[in-house]
């Protein structure tokens, strides 16, 4: 056999774009959508075409499908991709492979049939449940078993075989909110942590009643005749490990089982190895923590902030809040003083949104943008910035996004005399005593700050008040 050259993905996109030139402008205009799909897919997750399979086509549909594409548009994306395929066969490019075509077929078979938690409305209803049992404190009739299934999905969708004889002397491996959860279904009157009964229901009544609870209260959302615990729970947890940005072979490698409400039976687990203890942070987040995360994203080259800004703003829906901090500079041209906005950090800005949200805004941007990563690899999650590093960092170049808080004056206020440090870029968290407040009138008070330096000069800076701390005495 012939060993074929390994090409880039440009080299693979110009070569399919120069096949297009005697297409039908309207053939013309639907191959570029499927090249534009495939390769922000290829692009944010680092993968090359090179190396096409099945895995990876896989994963590209379940991608799209997620989206909310229906099965007969991504269809009609795999039977062009099979098209382009041929032709770069044909140049000694690729090896045969057919495996689009395979799964372009398995979806006309599929039709509108997908699998439930595939469709956005049924997810974030069965995830508004979910986040309202969590803060429930009240008495409701299938409570223990939506608690039952938080708990498996805290921990990476462990099996309730494990939940359902969980005693109250062997809770070591919990933290966090599986702790809350088992900690308000403990009595000192039984040995099981949740009340099904287990001393007097066989395992297959007990397995019965806990589908059939379930069941009552996500049934709905599930296009099934039939209902098993542990599928549910394993098909919630990879369906938000997917749209948190893992692939469907990667999010299948975590569970140990079928996923029928979350992925079609032709998806199978990849074999690359993935953080497992990151992605469940992850999920966790998704499930119980509400607040939106700020996230940094790196411009590719040649894009302009305010191309990308323009973008979002047109085409992502919550707009994320951006940030992307600059100075003012002075140049002198053509003998007069000019204004120049320079970025901070070299094409890197910052953006604020949901983390099931992240995904879905890079398949759109992705040409413009990548977001970064807990590893810097593509099966990692996306890296939050804690809200605390943020601020400091905010403090430190004295750029503030609208969520800093400004504190208004009053007893916690440092006064003259007093000592602070002074949070800031080149001042290395240096103490200093506040000399006078400058401005009490703008929105965010005015310190002088005079600071000494190691080898005694005296020196003053005027600060926002969310660049200095407080020193409190004990």
């Amino acid at each position: 056999m012939t060993d074929i050259k390994e090409y880039t993905n440009r080299e693979f996109l110009d070569f399919f774009q120069s096949g297009l030139n005697g297409m039908s402008p309207e053939s013309r205009i639907r191959y570029r959508k499927t090249l534009s799909e495939f390769d922000v897919f290829l692009t944010g997750h680092h993968l090359n075409m090179a190396n096409l399979s099945d895995a990876l086509l896989t994963d590209w549909v379940v991608e799209l499908l997620y989206r909310g594409l229906s099965a007969n548009t991504v269809a009609r994306h795999l039977n062009h991709i099979n098209s382009l395929v041929k032709s770069a066969v044909k140049k000694g490019m690729l090896a045969p492979n057919n495996d689009a075509r395979v799964l372009s077929r398995a979806l006309e078979n599929i039709g509108s049939r997908l699998p439930s938690l595939m469709y956005r409305t049924n997810y974030d209803e069965c995830l508004s449940i979910l986040k309202n049992a969590l803060k429930e404190d009240g008495v409701c009739k299938y409570k223990v078993y939506v608690d039952m299934l938080l708990l498996s999905l805290l921990n990476g969708a462990i099996s309730f075989n494990e939940i359902l004889y969980l005693k109250r002397n062997a809770l070591s491996g919990f933290r966090d909110f599986g702790r809350t959860i088992i900690e308000r279904n403990i009595d000192s009157r039984r040995d099981y942590v949740f009340d099904l009964k287990q001393s007097y229901l066989t395992p297959k009544q007990l397995k019965a009643t806990v589908a059939s609870g379930l069941y009552s209260v996500f049934g709905k959302y599930v296009n099934s005749t039939t209902f098993e615990p542990d599928d549910f729970a394993r098909s919630l947890w990879v369906a938000c490990a997917i749209r948190s940005g893992l692939t469907a072979s990667e999010a299948l490698r975590f569970v140990n089982g079928p996923t029928p409400y979350a992925l079609p039976d032709f998806c199978k687990a990849g074999t690359m190895y993935t953080d497992r203890d990151s992605w469940i942070d992850t999920i966790n987040s998704i499930l119980f923590k509400e607040m939106p995360k700020w996230y940094a994203m790196h411009l590719r080259k040649g894009v302009k902030f305010d191309e990308l800004r323009r973008e979002i703003t047109e085409k992502i829906r919550p707009c994320p809040e951006l940030f992307y901090p600059c100075e003012t500079i002075m140049k002198h041209r053509n003998g007069k003083m000019m204004e120049k906005e320079q970025p901070l950090i070299s094409r890197t800005a910052f953006f604020k949104n949901y983390p099931e949200n992240v995904l879905p805004m890079f398949s759109i941007i992705g040409d413009k943008a990548w977001c970064y990563r807990v590893s810097g690899t593509n099966d990692s999650p996306f890296a939050v910035i804690p809200w605390r590093e943020m601020k400091r960092f905010q403090s430190a170049i004295g750029v503030f996004t609208p969520d800093s808080e400004i504190s208004p004056l009053g007893q916690l206020t440092p006064r003259p005399g007093e000592s602070v440090i002074v949070v800031m870029a080149g001042l290395g968290n240096r103490t200093g005593e506040v000399e006078q407040i400058v401005n009490k009138q703008c929105g965010s008070v005015i310190f002088r700050v005079k600071l000494t330096t190691d080898q005694g000069y005296e020196f003053r800076v005027d600060v926002d008040s969310r660049q200095i701390e407080r020193i409190l005495e004990d």
